[in-house]
């Protein structure tokens, strides 16, 4: 399981939500001014910062420290929906493409088409796995 501190930003009805900052090498790198990864985290704001909800039965208070958990199971699977299924997806539909079409533009759009699909369908999919309990952060301890 992994496991990451958090401090709980607000609690109702056996919901809280948790603020956990994610650790960064970036301030000690000596390539963070030509990073991409910097430039982004400037880009959207709080670098390092996610919000997450968890169910609890244990009341809490906003300013609490927690840990909570999230196993390596569905990390897995949600990495293996994000990076393989498009990538498969492509790989696939460029060879059956080189296979049906003589014009590269042809085959270009299906390429384009299909990889566009797999991510909606990788969407759809994590939608529904965002709603088993297995896929949730649970709360370990209070700290």
């Amino acid at each position: 399981m992994m496991t990451e501190k958090g401090v709980v930003i607000a609690y109702q009805e056996g919901i809280a939500t948790v603020k956990c900052q994610s650790q960064s090498a970036c301030g000690s790198c000596s390539a963070k001014t030509a990073c991409g990864t910097t430039a982004l985290s400037e880009l959207t704001g709080e670098p390092g910062e996610h919000i997450f909800m968890v169910t609890t039965i244990t009341p809490l208070k906003a300013g609490q420290q927690v840990e909570i958990g999230l196993s390596e199971r569905s990390l897995l699977l949600s990495a293996l929906l994000l990076y393989v299924v498009p990538l498969l997806t492509i790989l696939v539909t460029t060879l059956i493409s080189s296979q049906l079409f003589d014009n590269e533009l042809f085959s270009v759009i299906l390429i384009f088409f299909f990889t566009a699909l797999s991510f909606i369908a990788v969407r759809s999919y994590a939608k529904k796995l965002n709603k088993k309990s297995a896929y949730q952060p649970i709360l370990l301890r209070v700290l």
